[in-house]
This record gives C-alpha cells, structure tokens and sequence, in this order.
C-alpha cells in the first residue's frame, strides 16, 4: 500500500525537522499531493492518525492541498488540464505530451511549538 510508505517518510521527515528546531509539539503537517500519485486520501488520514498516536505529534492535523495535472504539448506548447483521462493536447490533437504539474508529493510546511 503506497500509503503506508507516504506516511511513514511524513513522519521521519516531520520528526527530524521539529527536533532540529526544537520543536516539541507538532500540530500540523501541510501535504501538497499532485492527483497523479493516485493516494486514497481517507487511507492516508486514517494511517497518519493511527501511526501519530504516543509521538508529538498525537494532536497533529494532516492538511492535504491536491494539486491538479497539467499537461504540455511539446508540439505546440500548450499547457492544459487533461479532461475525461484525454491526454492528447485540446488545440493539435498531439499526443506528445509532457507532465508539468501533478507528481507532488511535498511537505509543504510543519507547524509546531
């Protein structure tokens, strides 16, 4: 489950940054997550819930921001949003096409005290 390993590299990364800055309560992380890592976002909340539990970060809140995907044509170099999983480019029907947006997967930012 590719949710268990997001999770478990949140927490190692969230730990080491609030005792490198002396940091002795965590109360949020902010997750940007690009549409295209395919997470189950009730997953993601009920592992990162559970697996907090007895750490500074037992009352933390996971605070995800989904960034969508954006395409560019390579063609005609049109950036666009792909509609209905259509890849091709909207404007030259190109299928040259390169991702540009939506492979996020970023601790954005750790709140804490």
């Amino acid at each position: 489950m590719h949710e268990l390993t997001v999770i478990e590299n949140i927490m190692n990364i969230s730990l080491q940054v609030a005792e490198q800055n002396n940091i002795s309560r965590i109360s949020a992380v902010n997750l940007d997550v690009g549409e295209m890592q395919h997470l189950n976002e009730q997953i993601l909340q009920h592992g990162f819930d559970a697996s907090v539990k007895d750490t500074i970060m037992s009352r933390a809140d996971l605070k995800l921001r989904w960034v969508p995907v954006k395409l560019k044509c390579r063609d005609c170099y049109h950036i666009f949003e792909p509609q209905n999983g259509c890849y091709y480019c909207p404007q030259c029907k190109s299928k040259d096409t390169e991702i540009k947006q939506g492979m996020e997967l970023t601790i954005n930012s750790i709140e804490g005290e």
